[in-house]
Order: C-alpha cells, then structure tokens, then sequence
C-alpha cells in the first residue's frame, strides 16, 4: 500500500461510523500500539467451524501455517451442520469416473447467466460480466474439482454423488434444462460415510472435526469475534474476542479469516438490506452477522447485501424465533395449492425454493401492499394423511395448521387467524372475496390435475420438480392422474392450510472478496491479513442459487483459497 493509500486508508477508517447505517459499526477497531499484551499467537486465525472456517484451517495447515479456531457457539459445525449435506462442485474427479463432462465455457455461461441475469451476455467478453464478478465464479469453476480431491486426500472429506430416487441416478441441478447448462447431473456431491452411504451436514461436520482434530487444530468455543487489531496502515494484526471470562486477544501473524455465516438472526441488518420482507431463516442462531460491523470498522468494501439463499418458512415459527427448525424446501402432496390473500394461485408450488419464496416480495403498487407478503398453502384430507410427516405436514395435527369443513369455514378460520397475528404482519388480512376465489382456483387446479399439466404455472414440467416431489413423498402413495405432483382436492372438506412467509437458508452479503478471498477495502484494494468466505461475505454467486449445495460448494472452495493464501503471507 502507498502512503497515500494508506492515508486515504486511515481517513476512511477515521470516518467509517454509520456507512451501513446508524448503530452498526459497534466500537471501532483496536489500534495494535493500544494492545499491551495478547493471551495467544498463531500464524492463521479462523473464526467459525462450519465449512468455510474448517475449509481455511485445513488448507492453511496443510500450506505448513501454525492455526488456531474460534467458534462463537458451543458447538461444532455452524449451519453446514444442520444442512442437508450437498455441495455443488463442477467438473469434479467423480463425475469424470463416470464419463460425464463439465466443459469450462458452459459452466461459466450457466453460473454468470443466473448469478448477473441483467448482465449476462453470451457473446460479450466476461459474458457481459464486470471483471471482478467474473473472475470469482471462474476461480471457483478453477478450484472446485481441486478442493473436492484435496479434502479427499487429506481424509478430510470424503465424497459420493447426491443420490436420486426413482431411477434417476443423481440429483439434478435447480436448471437442468436451460441451454447454458451442460452437465445438469453429477455436480452435486455428499459426504461419503464409512458404508459407502451419504451422509447430511452433521456427517460433513464429523468429517471436518475429526480432520482437524487429527492435525491438533486447537477450537475454542464460546468465544464470539468482538474488534479486529490494525496496525497504523490498516492491516490486520490480530483479534479481540468476548468470552464468558471477558475479553481474549489473539496476535495472528499471517491473517485471519472469517468464515462466520450471514446475519438473517440480526433484525435490524435483516431490515435495512434485504430487498424484501423477511422473517428468518434455518440458519443456526449464531448467524447475526457479526462480521458486518468487524469489517466495516475496517473499511471493507460491501456487496450483494439484498440478496440472500431464499426459502419459504412457517409465519406462526418465524415470529416466536427467527431460527426456524426447518425451512419449507418443497411442499409435499399432490392435492395442494398456494394462494394469495385473494384467493388466488401465484405460483409453481414444485419449483425451487430460492425462486418460488421471491414471489413474496412482489410490490403491488395500485394497492400500495406486499398482496403476497403471507401465503396460504391449501390441501385436502387426502395430503394430510398420505404426506404426514412431510415438514411442513405434521404427523398428526400442529397449531399452525388451519382446517374447516368448506372453503367458507376454512377463510372463517383464516381470518380469526390473522387477526391474532395482525401486530406481526402490519395487519394484513384476506380480502373479501377469498372465499370464493378460492373456490375458483381449486376448480382451476383440479381440470389441470386431470389433463395432467399445469397451463398455468407449468407445475411438473421441470426434472427438479419431480424430484423434489418425490423427495417428499412416502413410500405407497399413489397418483392416478398424468402427473404425479398434480391431483385434484376433494370436492369435500375438511380443507387445511398453512400460513407461509419469505426465509432464508442464509444471507449472502457482506464484505467483498477478491479471487484469494481477501477482503477488498473501499478503494478495492486488499485489506491486509483479512479473509472471508462462506456466506459472511458478498457471494460470488450473486442472486443465483445454482443447485442444491451451492452454499457449501462455495464455502469450501473460498474457505481453502483463504486458507492457502494467509499461511504463505509474509505478515508484519
């Protein structure tokens, strides 16, 4: 850095308070000639044990850095532990076993098509792309296969294909139709456990504990990022960090990294960045964006904080506890549909997740209201007993299922319902002609159940939608009509639903990376010895969701770089 920039550096640092709003920037970074003393010393510092973190641990040993752990939870593995267990890798060693290909220029128009869609052109160089976005998705294209066989060398990771069900051999990506995409099956690998089986996020976390448990990686929990230590230029010279004994100060020689999750559990970074009203999200409660305030009393540069890895969740959860147990990945059964407050259906209940929960930030403007800001997801007697057990479907009955005789009583009970839960949604309610709305768009639903394909909404048309409604199917449930995710309700009641609002697995803002997962300052220039990856920092992906695994994928690769890169950094 010149003097200049590190003047500039120094100015900006002076005058950082309030740059993402009033009240956030907590205190301000620590001074290195203030700290008299550190409790430790360690080349590499990482701060989360989920995949990112472990990710940055193990390749920054591996790189010969001396490396120490912080988790701000008493538990290992973040949300990578509670997570279904995929990451989306392509072109990766396991597909190439099996004679598929993942050619380089495809994959880079699928990932900048979804990920910049308003950028995105095919002929353009960088495919229409500005070059910094375009270079993170082709350092992840680069490194992803990479990642995938080093963890497996290392006895890290082991990985197998994201298995199918009915005689589809592999999961398929959440696109597996659009042009751009040429390998639509195989990205997509889980943990492999000792049977040979794959295991969910819990086996991805074993896995990652074990290895650095193995290497003698200390982990010390319950010790929550407080005040990066900078040095007079701005660099990064170690950690403050709170512990139930108070205050930990870390000296990290060479960097640290961040790998700490997003902020969906921090109500006021939720309102003042997402592009919508959401409630909150699957995410482990750890995630309150704690990295926001670290790195802009550092003067990082911050991105792609609208966005996040949307997903459908339970209203009546979400407002006693923005950590929900479990997002709604797809509503199960057959005999289903989702309607507004009007009574009308609004969307492809199959389709993905990360989609389908966007239609509940649409803005209607004659009306001045979010019409879809709550949903209902409406079904027979015949989903409930036969999907039972399938979340959101509860095994036998859950208060925040709503049933009446006929359509009448079911709005009846709708709308006693919303009154209770009025003071948490502005008042929003069902409009007057609900109920008979909702009788049209049953009978609407039903004639496209018998011809057996969805004019509307096209329900059943992608392979993802029909895995995805075969993942949520019991064994012996049976669909007479065409399509197996479509089937009429019964012309009589009871009728149940359930109220939706928008969620998250996660946020996807925050500090920007470069290609080395260095955090980039206001000026675009590296800030010394800081890291991030994972879903603390702005995602390469940008608003795509590519296929299931697409966070972990990530996380992984940008964690490993991160890792590589601080342990061979010459520090001050």
């Amino acid at each position: 850095m010149t003097e200049s920039r590190g003047f500039k550096r120094r100015q900006f640092l002076a005058g950082s308070a309030g740059l993402l709003g009033a009240g956030l920037i907590g205190r301000p970074a620590l001074l290195a000639a203030e700290v008299d003393r550190y409790d430790q010393e360690t080349d590499v510092l990482v701060v989360g044990t989920g995949a990112a973190g472990s990710s940055a641990a193990l390749f920054a040993r591996q790189a010969g850095a001396a490396v120490m752990v912080v988790e701000k939870a008493d538990y290992f593995g973040g949300t990578t532990a509670k997570s279904q267990g995929g990451y989306w890798m392509p072109a990766n060693s396991l597909m190439r076993a099996q004679g598929l290909t993942d050619p380089k220029p495809q994959a880079m128009r699928y990932m900048a098509r979804l990920a910049f869609p308003t950028l995105y052109n095919p002929t353009a160089t960088g495919l229409g792309l500005p070059a910094d976005a375009y270079a993170l998705i082709e350092t992840f294209y680069d490194n992803a296969a990479r990642v995938v066989d080093a963890l497996e060398e290392m006895e890290a990771l082991r990985s197998t294909f994201f298995p199918g069900a009915d005689g589809v051999a592999w999961m398929p990506d959440y696109y597996p139709t659009l042009p751009e995409n040429a390998a639509p099956y195989g990205r997509i690998l889980q943990p492999r456990k000792a049977d040979g089986s794959a295991g969910m996020g819990e086996e991805i976390a074993r896995q990652l504990q074990a290895a650095l448990s193995q290497r003698q990686i200390p982990v010390l929990y319950r010790h929550r990022a407080g005040r990066l230590v900078l040095d007079e230029a701005g660099a990064v010279q170690g950690l403050e960090l709170q512990t139930p004994e108070g205050a930990h100060r870390i000296r990290a020689h060479r960097g640290v990294i961040f790998g700490t999750g997003g902020f969906i559990h921090n109500p006021v970074l939720r309102r003042q960045f997402l592009r919508g009203p959401v409630y909150g999200g699957c995410t482990v409660p750890a995630a309150e964006g704690d990295f926001v305030p670290i790195a802009q009393a550092a003067g990082a540069q911050f991105g792609n904080m609208q966005n996040a890895w949307w997903a459908e969740i339970l209203f009546e959860q979400a407002i006693h506890n923005s950590a929900v147990p479990m997002n709604v990945f797809v509503p199960p059964g057959d005999s289903m549909l989702q309607v507004n407050r009007y009574g009308r259906r609004y969307v492809n209940e199959k389709f993905v997740y990360n989609e389908r929960s966007q239609a509940h930030f649409v803005w209607d403007a004659r009306r001045a209201e979010y019409s879809q800001l709550l949903t209902f997801m409406v079904y027979d007697q015949r989903t409930a007993s036969q999907f039972a057990g399938l979340f959101p479907l509860p095994p036998e009955t859950a208060p925040y299922v709503i049933s009446g005789a006929d359509f009448g009583a079911l709005t009846a009970a709708l709308s006693a319902r919303l009154t209770q839960l009025a003071p948490h949604s502005g008042g929003f309610s069902l409009d007057a002609d609900f109920a008979g709305n909702l009788g049209a768009s049953v009978a609407r639903f039903n004639d496209l159940a018998r011809q057996g394909k969805d004019d509307d909404f096209g329900r059943g048309e992608s392979p993802t939608d029909q895995f995805f409604h075969t993942l949520y199917r019991l064994p012996g449930q049976h669909n007479e009509f065409p399509d197996a995710t479509l089937h009429p309700l019964a012309d009589t009641g009871p009728y149940h639903a359930i109220i939706l609002c928008a969620g998250v697995l996660d946020t996807k803002g925050g500090p920007v990376i470069d290609t080395h997962s260095r955090v980039l300052d206001g000026y675009g220039e590296p800030i010394a010895g800081l890291y991030g990856a994972g879903n603390c920092i702005a995602a390469p992906a940008g608003q795509a969701y590519w296929s299931a695994g697409a966070t972990i994928g990530a996380a992984l690769v940008f964690g490993a770089l991160a890792g590589q890169h601080a342990a061979t950094r010459r520090g001050r």
